[in-house]
Protein backbone atom coordinates (compact mmCIF):
# COMPACT_ATOMS: atom_id res chain seq x y z
CA UNK A 1 0.00 0.00 0.00
CA UNK A 2 1.29 3.12 -0.96
CA UNK A 3 2.02 5.83 1.56
CA UNK A 4 -0.01 9.23 1.33
CA UNK A 5 3.13 11.17 0.27
CA UNK A 6 3.71 8.59 -2.30
CA UNK A 7 0.72 8.99 -3.44
CA UNK A 8 0.95 12.90 -3.82
CA UNK A 9 4.31 12.81 -5.62
CA UNK A 10 1.76 10.32 -8.12
CA UNK A 11 -1.15 12.59 -8.25
CA UNK A 12 0.26 16.26 -8.47
CA UNK A 13 1.68 15.65 -12.40
CA UNK A 14 -1.58 14.07 -12.87
CA UNK A 15 -4.05 16.96 -11.17
CA UNK A 16 -1.42 19.28 -12.04
CA UNK A 17 -0.06 18.83 -16.09
CA UNK A 18 2.62 20.78 -17.49
CA UNK A 19 2.73 22.26 -14.03
CA UNK A 20 6.18 21.65 -12.30
CA UNK A 21 5.44 19.34 -9.89
CA UNK A 22 7.72 20.98 -7.07
CA UNK A 23 6.32 24.21 -7.63
CA UNK A 24 3.16 22.69 -6.64
CA UNK A 25 4.73 20.99 -3.85
CA UNK A 26 6.15 24.07 -2.59
CA UNK A 27 2.72 25.78 -2.37
CA UNK A 28 1.30 22.76 -0.75
CA UNK A 29 4.08 23.02 1.52
CA UNK A 30 2.02 26.50 3.04
CA UNK A 31 0.29 23.38 5.06
CA UNK A 32 2.72 21.97 7.39
CA UNK A 33 0.06 20.91 10.59
CA UNK A 34 -1.11 17.92 11.40
CA UNK A 35 -1.65 14.91 9.03
CA UNK A 36 0.89 16.78 6.47
CA UNK A 37 0.69 14.58 3.70
CA UNK A 38 -2.91 13.33 4.16
CA UNK A 39 -4.33 16.79 4.14
CA UNK A 40 -2.00 17.75 1.15
CA UNK A 41 -3.28 14.77 -0.96
CA UNK A 42 -6.43 15.70 0.12
CA UNK A 43 -6.08 19.40 -1.25
CA UNK A 44 -4.76 18.14 -4.68
CA UNK A 45 -8.35 15.97 -5.11
CA UNK A 46 -10.29 19.10 -4.36
CA UNK A 47 -8.28 21.33 -6.86
CA UNK A 48 -8.58 18.28 -9.04
CA UNK A 49 -12.65 18.50 -8.78
CA UNK A 50 -12.51 22.30 -8.64
CA UNK A 51 -9.80 23.33 -10.31
CA UNK A 52 -5.57 24.22 -10.24
CA UNK A 53 -6.56 27.82 -9.81
CA UNK A 54 -8.07 26.81 -6.24
CA UNK A 55 -4.97 25.60 -4.63
CA UNK A 56 -3.82 28.24 -2.74
CA UNK A 57 -7.38 28.83 -0.96
CA UNK A 58 -7.49 25.12 0.15
CA UNK A 59 -4.12 25.25 1.51
CA UNK A 60 -4.97 28.47 3.24
CA UNK A 61 -8.25 26.74 4.32
CA UNK A 62 -6.32 23.87 5.32
CA UNK A 63 -4.09 26.21 7.78
CA UNK A 64 -7.35 27.38 9.33
CA UNK A 65 -8.66 24.06 10.09
CA UNK A 66 -7.16 20.87 7.93
CA UNK A 67 -10.38 19.26 8.80
CA UNK A 68 -12.07 21.07 6.65
CA UNK A 69 -10.42 19.94 3.55
CA UNK A 70 -10.46 16.06 4.48
CA UNK A 71 -13.98 16.12 5.47
CA UNK A 72 -14.36 17.47 1.59
CA UNK A 73 -12.00 15.68 0.23
CA UNK A 74 -12.74 12.28 1.62
CA UNK A 75 -16.17 11.85 3.14
CA UNK A 76 -18.16 14.54 0.25
CA UNK A 77 -21.52 12.64 0.49
CA UNK A 78 -21.24 12.83 4.54
CA UNK A 79 -21.03 16.77 4.81
CA UNK A 80 -24.30 17.09 2.81
CA UNK A 81 -26.94 18.87 5.51
CA UNK A 82 -29.19 16.32 5.24
CA UNK A 83 -26.80 13.52 6.83
CA UNK A 84 -28.59 13.91 10.27
CA UNK A 85 -32.19 13.22 8.38
CA UNK A 86 -30.99 9.71 7.02
CA UNK A 87 -31.94 6.42 8.24
CA UNK A 88 -29.04 4.19 9.20
CA UNK A 89 -29.12 2.02 6.31
CA UNK A 90 -28.70 5.38 4.32
CA UNK A 91 -25.95 6.50 6.50
CA UNK A 92 -24.07 3.12 5.58
CA UNK A 93 -24.83 3.74 1.94
CA UNK A 94 -23.29 6.83 1.85
CA UNK A 95 -20.16 6.54 3.48
CA UNK A 96 -19.68 3.08 1.74
CA UNK A 97 -19.94 4.99 -1.52
CA UNK A 98 -17.81 7.93 -1.05
CA UNK A 99 -15.07 5.19 0.64
CA UNK A 100 -15.48 4.23 -3.15
CA UNK A 101 -15.43 7.55 -4.70
CA UNK A 102 -11.68 8.45 -2.79
CA UNK A 103 -10.49 4.93 -3.48
CA UNK A 104 -11.30 5.25 -6.91
CA UNK A 105 -9.78 8.62 -7.72
CA UNK A 106 -6.91 7.31 -5.69
CA UNK A 107 -6.21 4.61 -8.33
CA UNK A 108 -6.28 6.85 -10.92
Amino acid sequence: MNTPAQLLARKIPQVFPGTDPAAVQRVLDGYAGPERARVQLAIVKLCDEDGTDALPRYVDTACQDHRDVLAWAEFPQQMRPDWFSLSVTDRAKVVKADRQQYARWLAR
